[in-house]
């Protein structure tokens, strides 16, 4: 079992290296982004930057989870070939009309995502870098499935230096900066994917599989759907608060979004990607449903405990990365945003119940249910409190999309959550983090020293709840004695 979750953490750390360094892009653009771009221009930046990931959604066709389980349940090599040659035709053809669409509609669609018709060509180069992206996200997907891990992480830090030099140079030296910024995630992820053409061809022959391709098709569509709910519940409250509010509004929770985001790339998409794969060749495994179990445990761990760095440091660092005065209020959402994390993280083990029996129709219901939810208290919570309804608004949505999730599962491939550790995980980091934006510490060299001495107890008081079982803190005691004592020596 422990061996299990390492060889998960070991793909998670490897494919997590390209997510890191795509976030970090966000960080290092962060004092250029704020200093060329109003608050409200921010709010513009973040608007577009939800609206290419929601049509991204539909571009992809929900192909992640089929196209692995499809390809590794083909034994015959040309058969392979050909199925992805079909999935690539196929989505050429529906991106292509897609595009089209979109490109004649631009005008009116800027109208509804921006209350302005003015910003078209943002419109049409969203829809350019979902179509990238997606093929991307293909030819990076077979890289996955042959476990070149390596390959990928270097691939995929090599597109995104790229577009964070393309993103400077438009910023610094040119008059095309919104859009710039917008084209070099066009160019970036196209470098790549004529990098891996020769070895992409090399999988592909002509051929139709339309048989496998009709059984994709109709396995994907309500993932499909599904990814475009689960989109939109990430991303709607920033239309919904432009919509009552302003775009003042829109950037400052886009800003404290993007901070708690951090650890959606840090952590969550990361193991996502290796959980992916790695969750079908443990299926059949005899303990198969204790390693879900403790998988979905650790991972709400390793996001709150991370949670507690950012939510702690970010007022610090806020003053750092900003390089104006009014952006630095998004830190005192971040507390709230971050805390629907571990149940967003959590949900990618969940909804492999729905994927092992075929049921995706499971994931659509479930995302539904909760972005009706977010939707409602959107409209209720924002006009009285403005961003924090917002906040509010996606935490609950969240905790109910779990509780959704593990209804139906017990009707699919069940397996148990530890409900009572994911409440002391919870207790303990409310506990730990509030104080600190309820009572205001002057000595910032007292304040830095509290605030580390605040994680250092998180894992303390887990163990003081009996959090911990007794092969866990054997293999705790293990690696201390193993690396940090040897350091110490």
């Amino acid at each position: 079992m422990i061996q299990d979750i390492k060889n998960t953490l070991r793909q998670s750390a490897i494919y997590g290296l390209s997510r890191i360094s795509s976030k970090l892009i966000a960080f290092i653009l962060l004092p250029l982004l704020t200093l060329n771009f109003t608050v409200a221009e921010y709010g513009i930046y973040v608007l577009t930057e939800s609206l290419w990931q929601i049509l991204w959604a539909v571009f992809l066709f929900g192909f992640e989870s089929g196209v692995i389980r499809w390809y590794l349940e083909i034994t015959d090599n040309a058969k392979r070939k050909k199925f992805l040659f079909s999935v690539s035709l196929f989505l050429l053809i529906f991106n292509l009309i897609l595009v089209g669409i979109i490109y004649a509609f631009a005008s009116p669609i800027s109208l509804v995502v921006y209350d302005k018709a003015g910003y078209s060509n943002l419109i049409v180069f969203s829809a350019l870098i979902a179509v990238v992206e997606t093929f991307s996200f293909i030819v990076f997907l077979l890289l996955r499935i042959e476990e070149k891990a390596k390959a990928y992480s270097v691939l995929a830090v090599l597109s995104t230096l790229i577009s964070l030099l393309l993103q400077i140079y438009f910023l610094q030296y040119t008059s095309y900066k919104l859009e710039g910024v917008f084209a070099a995630k066009i160019i970036a992820p196209l470098a790549i994917l004529m990098i891996l053409l020769p070895y992409f061809i090399k999988h592909i022959k002509v051929g139709f599989e339309s048989e496998l391709l009709k059984g994709l098709l109709k396995y994907s569509f309500p993932i499909m759907t599904a990814s475009l709910v689960i989109t939109l519940l990430n991303q709607v409250s920033r239309y919904i608060l432009g919509n009552l509010t302003n775009l003042d509004d829109v950037g400052i929770f886009g800003l404290a979004s993007n901070i708690s985001g951090l650890i959606n790339f840090l952590i969550i998409s990361p193991f996502s990607l290796a959980f992916a794969v790695l969750s079908w060749k443990k299926l059949n495994d005899s303990n198969a449903k204790r390693f879900f179990t403790k998988t979905t445990t650790y991972l709400f761990f390793g996001v709150i405990f991370f949670s507690l760095f950012i939510v702690l440091f970010t007022p610090n660092l806020i003053k750092i990365f900003t390089l104006r005065t009014d952006y630095w209020i998004a830190s005192k959402y971040v507390p709230w945003i971050i805390l629907s994390m571990p149940f967003y993280g959590i949900h990618f083990i969940g909804v492999f119940s729905f994927y092992v029996t075929k049921k995706t129709k499971y994931v659509f219901y479930s995302y539904t249910i909760a972005l009706i939810l977010n939707i409602a208290l959107n409209f209720v919570l924002i006009p009285g409190f403005g961003i924090y309804g917002a906040c509010f608004a996606n935490v609950a949505s969240f905790i109910v999309l779990i509780a959704v999730i593990y209804f139906y599962s017990k009707q699919n491939y069940f397996f148990e959550y530890e409900w009572s550790k994911i409440f002391i995980m919870l207790a303990s980091y409310l506990a730990l983090v509030f104080p600190f934006f309820y009572f205001e510490i002057n000595n910032l060299v007292l304040q830095i020293l509290l605030k580390f001495t605040a994680i250092l107890l998180f894992p303390i008081l887990l163990y003081l709840f009996r959090f911990f079982e007794e092969v866990e803190i054997t293999s705790i005691k293990g690696f201390v004695n193993k690396y940090l004592f040897k350091l110490k020596l």
